[in-house]
């Protein structure tokens, strides 16, 4: 007994010195990264068939890596003070411009768009969009606390937030849409919580709305296609699109408590079960209560994301934690609508849930910022 209460003495002390940061926000992130391991598993089935001979292991061991490497982003991050992304936060705008550039340009092509890039040598691939959105806000953060008790003349508004944000959700338009919407999104709540004026802000949503619009209606990127005939199918009652209807059957037969874990059936015609539709095989396995339970976790961590900025003494933090959390948040929330057929079919995963590389690890390092701003011990007088 006397052992035993040591080594939980010395747990507790080593996650005392070790996870700092609101504990909350790390019982979720835990929480959904050991959730998503049986659920990835089971939706990765018809995968595994098809392209691993049968190997079912390979997408059980590989979520576990990335959950653990996730883990370690977010505690490596969440000790960095979160002043000190100041100093890369242009850097990371502009690096990701080229990248940007150099997937469309020369990307690996995946369902008809090139938003990969392939690293050489280990031959693994990732989005450089999911590096720019988090660049994005950083540096939109810090551009909007520099100006929040200033005014905004016109000069400034487009040299700035209105260049970046057309910027790089230009570049990620042609291949990604609903990506670059989502952004767009998020970067326009943050303006308005960084008290830019409203009419700036229909000036510049409207002038955005209509160039996309544009964009779509004459098919001049590469997704345009699919994106007209996805919200055209959606706005026609008479119709559903294959996914959608797959996604409804999977979550009738879940019911209320579910069909219990691996025993989904529509994930053998589901595509991208264990991706874009992987909150329909988590209704199907879990039931009702397991979906509400999955939407309550990403609610409890915007009030608590939300909740860090009490923690920051100047604006930079409030509006980074802000920013961040509503990207992911927003993005878990509309891909659970896309599944349950309030908003057209898009191409988003879950957030730490999802199977996915490049999202969930790019996901733990707006996290570990989050966390970093919820620590609330930091020398803020750089900003």
């Amino acid at each position: 007994m006397e052992l035993l209460q040591q080594i939980k003495e010395d747990t507790q002390a080593w996650f005392a010195r070790n996870l700092k940061g609101d504990p909350y926000i790390w019982i979720i992130s835990v929480g959904l990264l050991l959730c998503s391991i049986p659920i990835v598993y089971s939706a990765a089935v018809k995968d595994a068939y098809t392209y691993r001979q049968g190997n079912t292991e390979y997408y059980l061991y590989k979520q576990i890596v990335l959950s653990i490497l996730a883990l370690l982003v977010m505690i490596l991050v969440h000790r960095i003070p979160y002043t000190r992304f100041v100093r890369v936060s242009r850097i990371g705008v502009w690096i990701s411009v080229p990248l940007l550039l150099f997937a469309a340009f020369n990307g690996k092509t995946v369902n008809e768009a090139s938003r990969w890039i392939e690293i050489p040598l280990i031959g693994q691939r990732f989005q450089p969009s999911e590096f720019a959105k988090v660049a994005l806000i950083t540096h939109l953060s810090l551009v909007l606390a520099r100006h929040i008790k200033g005014g905004w003349s016109t000069r400034e508004l487009l040299t700035e937030p209105v260049f970046l944000i057309g910027m790089v959700c230009g570049l990620i338009f042609p291949s990604n849409v609903s990506t670059a919407v989502l952004l767009v999104g998020v970067c326009f709540f943050l303006m308005y919580v960084g008290k830019v004026p409203v009419r700036y802000l229909v000036f510049t949503g409207v002038g955005l709305i209509f160039f996309a619009s544009m964009a779509i209606l004459l098919r001049t990127t590469q997704r345009s296609g699919t994106a007209q005939s996805r919200i055209s199918t959606f706005f026609n009652k008479d119709t559903v699109v294959y996914q959608s209807q797959q996604s409804y059957m999977a979550m009738a037969r879940g019911g209320v408590y579910g069909e219990g874990i691996a025993k989904s059936r529509q994930r053998r015609f589901l595509p991208e079960p264990q991706k874009d539709f992987i909150y329909a095989v988590t209704v199907e396995e879990c039931g009702t209560i397991g979906g509400f339970l999955l939407i309550v976790a990403y609610l409890v961590l915007l009030y608590r994301g939300l909740k860090a900025i009490e923690k920051t003494k100047r604006p930079f933090g409030g509006l980074l934690s802000a920013g961040l959390t509503f990207s992911i948040v927003f993005q878990a929330l509309s891909t659970m609508a896309v599944t349950v057929g309030l908003l057209p079919v898009t191409g988003q995963n879950l957030p730490f849930f999802s199977q996915g590389g490049t999202s969930m690890l790019f996901t733990a390092l707006a996290m570990g910022m989050i966390l970093s701003v919820s620590r609330g011990e930091l020398d803020e007088k750089t900003i």
